[in-house]
Formats: C-alpha cells, sequence, structure tokens
C-alpha cells in the first residue's frame, strides 16, 4: 500500500475546497448541491493500494506476487468548523455540517449516496493532468469539541474518506490511452524528464533513448514545458512499429 501524507501550499483566501454533487454517475452540467470548506483542510492523505496475488509458490521466499491491479484511489479530508467567531468570520456549526451531509449523503431520489467532484485549486490529485477528484463518500466521523451552555456546537471536525467513482466509459478509455501498444502524445510540464514518462507510458525505463530519437531530440535532460512529444508503441525487440 502506498499511504502519502501531503502538506497543502497556501492558497489565496477565496481559493477554497469544494465539493460538488450530482445525482448520476456522468455529472452532466451544472451541480445540483455544494459544500465549501469555511476552512480549508490542513492535511490531506491520498490512499493508492496496489493488489498482487497473495498465494506464493511453496517453498518460496517471501516476494510480492504477480500485479492483479489497483484498488479504487481513496482521499481522506479533515474539516474544522469553528463557530466561536475566534477569526472574525460568523458560523453555524450546526447549518454547516447539514451542508456537508446534503451535499455528499443520500440524494433522496436514486436510494443511494451523491456522485461527487471535489475541487481544489492548485492541487493535483495524484493523477496526471486530473486537478479534480470524481468520487463518492465512503465514511464520514462527526467530532464535537465545544458546546454552548444549551447544548448547541460551537466546534466540530468531519473526518471523511471519499472513494474514485467515474463513469465505466471514462474508466475504460483512460486504460486504453495508458496501453503501451498505442501511440502516446504528452506535453512537457515543469519538472518532467524523459525517463520518467517513459516508464509512465511503458511500464519500463529502456525505451527511453528511442523516444528520444523519434522525437528528435538532441539533449533529452533538459526538457522545456510546452514541448510536446510523441511515445510510439514498440515491440518486444525495442523496433519502432511502423503505422502507428
Amino acid at each position: 500500500m502506498l499511504d502519502i501524507l501531503s502538506n497543502l501550499m497556501p492558497f489565496k483566501a477565496e481559493a477554497k475546497l469544494k465539493i460538488e454533487s450530482w445525482t448520476t454517475i456522468e455529472r452532466p452540467g451544472k451541480p445540483t448541491k455544494t459544500f465549501s470548506a469555511f476552512i480549508n483542510p490542513d492535511e490531506i492523505a491520498l490512499n493508492y493500494t496496489v493488489i498482487t496475488e497473495r498465494n506464493p509458490t511453496p517453498g518460496a521466499a517471501g516476494n510480492a506476487g504477480p500485479f492483479l491491479g489497483t484498488s479504487p484511489f481513496e482521499v481522506t479530508l479533515k474539516f474544522y468548523l469553528d463557530g466561536t467567531n475566534a477569526n472574525g468570520v460568523k458560523l453555524d456549526v450546526k447549518e454547516k455540517i447539514k451542508e456537508f451531509y446534503e451535499a455528499t449523503g443520500y440524494d433522496g431520489k436514486g436510494h443511494r449516496t451523491r456522485f461527487l467532484r471535489i475541487n481544489w485549486p492548485g492541487l493535483i490529485w495524484y493523477r496526471a493532468n486530473q486537478f479534480a477528484f470524481d468520487c463518492v463518500l465512503k465514511s464520514a466521523t462527526i467530532n464535537y469539541k465545544l458546546f454552548k451552555p444549551d447544548g448547541t456546537p460551537l466546534r466540530a471536525i468531519i473526518n471523511a474518506v471519499f472513494t474514485e467513482k467515474r463513469p465505466d466509459a471514462e474508466v475504460q478509455k483512460d486504460r486504453d490511452d495508458h496501453s503501451a501498444d498505442l501511440t502516446h502524445i504528452r506535453v512537457v510540464k515543469e519538472g518532467d524528464n524523459l525517463p520518467a514518462m517513459v516508464y509512465e507510458i511503458y511500464g519500463n525505463f529502456k525505451y527511453y533513448l528511442e523516444v528520444a530519437k523519434a522525437n528528435n531530440l538532441a539533449n533529452f535532460r533538459d526538457l522545456p514545458p510546452g514541448l510536446k512529444l510523441v511515445f510510439p508503441p514498440f515491440d518486444k525487440n525495442l523496433k519502432r512499429i511502423s503505422n502507428a
């Protein structure tokens, strides 16, 4: 299991995390409900689990088995709700929790929870070119921390876990686009390097020289952002397949 805890970069005051929701998985048009974070979470956990064969060969030393696939990507967020006016902004904790439930809980018609999209400007959700996370709510825990004398909550923490959920057609298209048997076109981003890009597509670093030749790169160690690269399919003998 790969468990990544990312410290989040500071954003402008208006760049708040939003959870948008729809009643259908295609998420057409504008969302029907939206939950906006009052204070952005100060921590996010991204969980990506690789599934391997768990039946080792009898007598063999401990080792990971053959690759079987991956489980759905999961994201854990922690929201702090403060109704004490300590930061000069008024907040009704009960209303904010109600807003969260209405945006993420049952839709009232489909007898299931809503289909969500988490948006947070500047954050990449551990996926290439993905700046929003399509998901459903897996679990939510609400911890009340402070109350008025009449029992009204003044502070609360929402710990929520979201599981990736996309339309089947989109998942299949993404799977096909990552096949090493197809020609791929990628645009270089800041910090990209050719061996890493080659590994992402082919699952092996050894093709980077062939990709450099295919793109007439004189210096593949210094790729300028914005450069468009072609990653052709290869056969097992490292010969580029023509007419790709």
